[in-house]
């Protein structure tokens, strides 16, 4: 289940009278960050990251990560898969579901942008043939809507046989734990733009994909002989130092935080997740993206928690991966508002008490990229 991000800590759009994106009209020198632009304009943002990734290093130069990363769910390819409602028939549906609020009105618009985000992937009952309507604190495993006035976004949770929702994660050694996942999609996280609706969907299958991956580890973890079965933890470490097909530290951390029910590092995966979906959707402009760059600081911090310095390195190495990929992804208009983003939250970093540090180091980090 996500947390807020903090509002103390959120940026705001952008008000009269703030700069706008630095001017760039005078060439620098041709160094190698211009070159990097250059090569850009030229090849493609893509091609460029491929590019340096084979390239040997030269010396002074900040080191290109040559690994990709390793998203939990497939990517969106499409606005409109087969089965889907087109952008123009979802904006009809949702302004008429707005008009005259109802499950029966919300419900196709909840599963078409379930199908749209690809949560099918996730399982059976993802995708229902009709999805149930959750009051909160039961629901159904796989995915679920709530009408709740000022509920959250969404929720990813663990929800037991008897339909109890939000319940913690109990690991024994023997008994198989009586816990699935569900996945709750409020009417309130729809946009009449379909592309715009998909970060929240995306976000909580984050969620939903590392406590599904929990519940495999715990059930091949039991699977041993019980004399002599090592605890999760060490057989969690046993499973990285395998010769054959062993598990990445990656998913070690992710299941041995998630079977204890810490949620720092999903939060942190969750969050960049959320940003990727949306970034790029938004017209690039401080007003336009303030929403998405205030879901990029959940990596950060949320109302629960720190979570960025709370989540262990392999958590922060994948998350900053999967943002620089992104970023190269991205046209030039929308990485130069990235960087002067990058440019205002540092400067306001130094007068952040609470959480600075983490707060500066993944500013600091981004700013290895994000140029």
């Amino acid at each position: 289940m996500g947390g807020h991000v903090r509002g103390c800590r959120t940026p705001a759009p952008r008000r009269a009278g703030e700069p706008a994106a630095r001017h760039r009209g005078v060439a620098p020198p041709l160094g190698s960050a211009q070159r990097i632009l250059d090569l850009q304009r030229q090849l493609g943002n893509r091609a460029v990251v491929q590019l340096l990734g084979r390239s040997p290093r030269v010396p002074g130069q900040p080191v290109v990560q040559r690994a990709g990363s390793h998203p939990e769910n497939p990517p969106v390819s499409t606005l409109n898969p087969p089965g889907s409602l087109t952008e123009a028939q979802w904006t009809a549906a949702f302004q008429a579901a707005e008009a005259k609020p109802s499950p029966a009105a919300f419900e196709p618009l909840i599963r078409d942008i379930a199908v749209t985000a690809g949560m099918e992937s996730l399982g059976p009952g993802f995708v229902p043939a009709k999805t149930p309507l959750s009051d909160g604190t039961t629901a159904r495993p796989g995915l679920n809507m709530s009408m709740i006035a000022g509920d959250k976004p969404g929720h990813a949770g663990w929800v037991d046989s008897a339909g109890r929702y939000g319940i913690g994660f109990q690991l024994d050694k023997t008994k198989p734990p009586d816990r699935q996942v569900a996945i709750i999609l409020s009417v309130g996280m729809l946009n009449a733009d379909k592309g715009l609706s998909l970060h929240t969907v995306r976000h909580e299958m984050v969620h939903a994909r590392h406590k599904l991956k929990v519940l495999a580890a715990v059930k091949a973890w039991q699977s041993l002989p019980a004399r002599g079965r090592p605890s999760f933890g060490d057989w969690l470490g046993q499973q990285t130092r395998k010769r054959k097909g062993a598990m990445s530290t990656l998913d070690a951390v992710l299941i041995g935080k998630g079977a204890q029910d810490l949620s720092a590092n999903t939060e942190v995966l969750a969050y960049v997740e959320g940003f990727v979906n949306s970034y790029h959707r938004r017209g690039p402009t401080p007003a336009e993206a303030g929403p998405a760059f205030f879901e990029l600081l959940g990596a950060v911090e949320t109302d629960r928690l720190f979570t960025w310095a709370q989540a262990d390195p392999a958590v922060k190495d994948e998350a900053l991966t999967r943002l620089r990929e992104y970023h190269a992804t991205l046209d030039l208009p929308r990485q130069r508002l990235w960087k002067q983003w990058l440019d205002q939250q540092l400067g306001r970093t130094r007068t952040d008490v609470e959480n600075g540090k983490a707060r500066k180091d993944f500013l600091t980090r981004l700013g290895a990229f994000v140029t």
